[in-house]
Parts: structure tokens; C-alpha cells; sequence
């Protein structure tokens, strides 16, 4: 029988059109990430400028004007976390803003990314499913053989709607085909869940809106 590999990637990308020179930036949240974020060294910020713009950058920058469509990469220094937000830092922005401070326009985009590591992203093989049982109402969790032969477990934990378990028998349902090799394209390696790149196909019909990842 053919391998199925399913492949997750917890979702860290939001794109934002600044509309006036704001500051702060949402990415912690249930409608937002998929992991929550706990320190700004986590996450690439960079922000393309909508038009020419004088002096809006530090001194840590290779200039303090931009032009129309620069991207610029703000430096660890000049992003901050509070809370649930990315803040940016203005160039008036005490001790940093005057070397790493940028300031946002109305009409600059703001892309925030989760830098990769390990953990953030995986592919499992699909025979290695060891079970798939709810962790609660709203919490569905499936566990792998570790893939490093540790005697711990790989684990995916799914969040949905509580349905009184409607979510929780489409979600195992899934799994089980998986493992019992009866994809259509069996033996390549199957998208589960990748929603920075809207690829969740099965879950999501499912009633799952964020999922994440521990690896043994």
C-alpha cells in the first residue's frame, strides 16, 4: 500500500493597508494567527512605501526617505510586542525611533510574518497515525508516531465550533482515510492544513479555523 504524507503549516502571515499613520498591529487572536506570539524576534516586519515620503526612516536604515514602492525591513529595535499587537516604532518613538523608527503612511502596506522554525511546519506519514480524540468541545487533537523515534508523540490540535461533535466526526473521518490509504492521489503528499495559503481543503469544510503543531 502507498504512503499518504499529510503536510501542516500553522498559519503567520497578515498583510495590512495602514490607514492613517498608525502604529499598531493585531496578529495575536483566534481570527488572526494560528500560534501566539510571545516576543517581537519572532516575526519579520517590512512595510512597502505607498509613495515618496522625507525623512520618515531612522538612521539605522540605508536612508531616511523612501520612494514610491520600497521595501524596507524593520529592524528587531524598531518592532515591538504588547500584548496582541505588533507595534512599530515612529522615529519620535523614544530611545529607538530616532535609529530604528518608521513612519507609516496612509496607503503603506505592512507585512508581518512568522519566521519559520522548527515546529512551525511539518509533514507526517499518515500511517503513523496513532489517534485522533477531542482534547474538548472546541479542541480536536491527532497524534502521530514521533517522527524523530522518540517515545513521545507528534501532535496536531485542531480548534472548531462546538456542534455537539459533528467537527470531531468529519475531522476523524479524514484522518482515517488518510491512514488507511484511500486518497485519491495516494502515495504523494496531501496539503491538511495551510492556511496562509488558503490550501485546507478538507478541515476547513470540516468547521476548523486554526490548528497547531508540537513536534516530539
Amino acid at each position: 500500500m502507498k504512503t499518504n504524507f499529510l503536510y501542516f503549516r500553522e498559519n503567520g502571515y497578515q498583510k495590512y493597508t495602514a490607514t492613517a499613520a498608525q502604529t499598531d498591529f493585531v496578529i495575536n487572536g483566534d481570527a488572526n494567527w494560528d500560534p501566539t506570539i510571545t516576543g517581537d524576534t519572532e516575526v519579520k516586519v517590512s512595510i512597502t512605501s505607498l509613495a515618496a515620503n522625507t525623512g520618515n526612516r531612522g538612521t539605522e536604515y540605508a536612508d531616511a526617505d523612501t520612494v514610491a514602492g520600497e521595501v524596507t525591513v524593520i529592524t528587531d529595535d524598531g518592532k515591538s510586542l504588547s500584548t496582541n499587537d505588533i507595534v512599530i516604532a515612529e522615529t519620535t518613538t523614544a530611545t529607538v525611533g530616532a535609529a530604528n523608527g518608521y513612519d507609516i503612511k496612509v496607503g503603506d502596506v505592512v507585512t508581518i510574518e512568522l519566521i519559520p522554525v522548527a515546529g512551525t511546519e511539518a509533514c507526517f506519514r499518515a500511517d503513523k497515525l496513532r489517534s485522533v480524540h477531542s482534547n474538548s468541545d472546541v479542541a480536536t487533537e491527532v497524534t502521530f508516531e514521533a517522527s524523530d523515534g522518540s517515545t513521545a508523540d507528534d501532535t496536531v490540535v485542531l480548534t472548531h465550533a462546538d456542534d455537539d461533535g459533528v467537527a470531531f466526526k468529519k475531522i476523524a473521518a479524514y484522518f482515517q482515510s488518510a491512514a488507511a490509504g484511500s486518497f485519491k492521489s495516494r502515495g504523494g503528499v496531501s496539503v491538511a492544513w495551510d492556511k496562509q495559503n488558503a490550501a485546507n481543503g478538507e478541515l476547513e469544510a470540516a468547521g476548523v479555523t486554526k490548528m497547531l503543531l508540537a513536534i516530539a
